[in-house]
């Protein structure tokens, strides 16, 4: 049994998007227009205790299985624009897997209720052995990644990496953003950033009306914009690299680091690099934090995808980074962006009494086939199984932003699907 950590957002996004959900509405955002370039102006200094709303509201919708798909007619967005032609998919015989938790066994409609699942994917390769829709979701729907777009925005790191507009994992992550010096990130390196261990003094603590998160939230609700300047308003606690602390301002930083070595809105250079060359089958959106040509993407989870183009991603992975023949990533980050580095090259070491690891913004699952996951607030998951090139999506519509019993069924029934598919081509 998974056990929950208290204090610590282990599988956060944004919180304060939940209740954007339910108040906002941006009838005339200005979704697909480019970042001006402009120069950054000085970090704001962000009182936590000041005016912030209790970020319990955070976590829940009337009508969350609503809401978390139709996001992008309630927040601004931007398009991720997909290619003339979707990669095939091949439809089998849907399967029934069936899997035991808590002494019983149970089937795949029983996992779907029991879980407040909304879509379902099988992957074996490129073949589909079950999908569903549920709660009124269908295949034409986006879906909120929440924090399972940490995943993708490491992945356009990767790309950057790649094409030599970024030089080493192992540089200061400064020396492509100065504007950080005096922050927490002065001294930090890409990998730390990566792997959740800046050192920042933000604090990701959901029931604490007083947290950092909290603030985050308020920022996007009032449309205030400037996630990144108060992802680098904060100063140290402690050196770089000496512990793991999840926390979604470092993704923000990453974003930032996309949109400067790139010089593109980090949407259009996913829809260059990954979104076309995946053959995705519909355009993404990406949340912005304020409307219009000024907005950045909310890089700490802000996607909206659908079903089927979150299982390439994960066949993605599940192929060590190669599609269509042709090798996307770079040949090695696959193995190091999935499974613990060092410092952190133990399983179950993070927190106390929790069995992941972590990479590069992914999450790590012990054991001999070196699975991994990637995760969001109220139930998503893209599960992987690269050894038997099994990917798993499973979107939920969870009332609270963690719930320990459904992450753990949800992991019973992946380990169902990679046992009985075992050993098939």
């Amino acid at each position: 049994m998974f056990v929950k950590i208290d204090g610590l957002a282990l599988r956060a996004l944004v919180a304060s998007l939940c209740v954007f959900l339910s108040v906002l509405v941006f009838a005339s955002a200005s979704a697909g227009e480019r970042l001006t370039g402009a120069d950054l102006a000085p970090a704001p200094v962000y009182d936590s205790g000041s005016g912030v709303p209790d970020p319990a509201g955070f976590f829940t919708t009337a009508q969350p299985a609503v809401s978390y798909r139709n996001v992008e007619e309630i927040l601004p967005t931007r398009r991720v624009a997909a290619g003339t032609s979707a990669s095939p998919l091949v439809r089998d015989k849907p399967r029934d897997f069936r899997y035991q938790f808590g002494g019983a066994t149970y089937g795949v409609a029983d996992f779907a209720k029991r879980t407040d699942t909304t879509g379902l994917l099988v992957l074996k390769g490129n073949h589909m052995l079950f999908e569903g829709y549920y709660q009124g979701a269908d295949s034409a729907d986006l879906f909120m990644s929440f924090s399972a777009g940490k995943s993708f925005v490491s992945t356009l790191v990767a790309m950057a990496l790649a094409e030599g507009k970024i030089h080493s994992l192992a540089d200061p992550i400064m020396r492509y953003l100065p504007e950080l010096k005096g922050s927490a990130y002065e001294t930090a390196t890409i990998k730390q950033v990566l792997q959740m261990a800046s050192g920042t003094s933000y604090r990701e603590e959901y029931e604490d009306k007083n947290s950092d998160i909290a603030t985050f939230a308020a920022i996007v609700a009032r449309s205030e914009g400037g996630l990144y300047d108060f992802a680098r308003s904060f100063k140290s606690k402690e050196p770089p690299g000496t512990r793991f602390y999840y926390a979604t301002t470092n993704t923000e930083v990453l974003g930032a680091l996309i949109n400067r070595v790139t010089g593109k809105p980090i949407a259009d250079y996913m829809s260059e690099k990954l979104w076309r060359p995946l053959g995705a089958e519909a355009p993404a959106r990406w949340i912005l934090d304020r409307p219009g040509a000024a907005g950045r993407e909310m890089a700490g989870g802000g996607l909206q995808v659908r079903l089927r183009d979150y299982g390439r991603f994960g066949l993605l992975f599940a192929e060590g980074g190669r599609w269509n023949g042709k090798q996307l990533l770079p040949a090695d980050w696959v193995a190091t962006a999935t499974q613990p580095q060092d410092p952190y090259v133990q399983f179950g070491q993070l927190i106390a009494g929790y069995p992941l690891g972590y990479g590069y913004q992914w999450w790590c699952l012990p054991g001999p086939n070196k699975r991994f996951t990637a995760q969001g607030i109220h139930g998503q998951f893209i599960l992987v199984d690269p050894t038997e090139h099994v990917v798993v999506v499973k979107l939920s519509s969870w009332q609270h932003a963690w719930e320990d019993a459904k992450e753990a069924e949800t992991y019973a029934f992946f380990d169902a699907v990679t046992a009985a598919l075992k050993g098939e081509s």
